[in-house]
């Protein structure tokens, strides 16, 4: 009698366990999960041509606007 309750409290203790490792996993899968989100949605587009990556477009003159190569 006294091995199967040992026994019984060995299963729970490593179901709380199994059950605590899964809840722990699923939240920070959520968290990743939002986190993603928020960098998809935040992001700003970069402006082609901004600042000078590409190609050099002329700010100031009578030329002002076209791109150089």
């Amino acid at each position: 009698m006294q091995v199967l309750r040992v026994e019984i409290m060995e299963q729970r203790v490593m179901m709380n366990r199994v059950s605590k490792q899964i809840i722990e996993y699923m939240t920070a899968m959520e968290k990743k999960a939002k986190q993603m989100s928020y960098l998809k949605h935040m992001k700003k587009e970069v402006e082609i041509n901004g600042s000078g990556t590409n190609k050099y477009r002329i700010k100031y003159g009578p030329n002002k606007g076209v791109v150089v190569r």
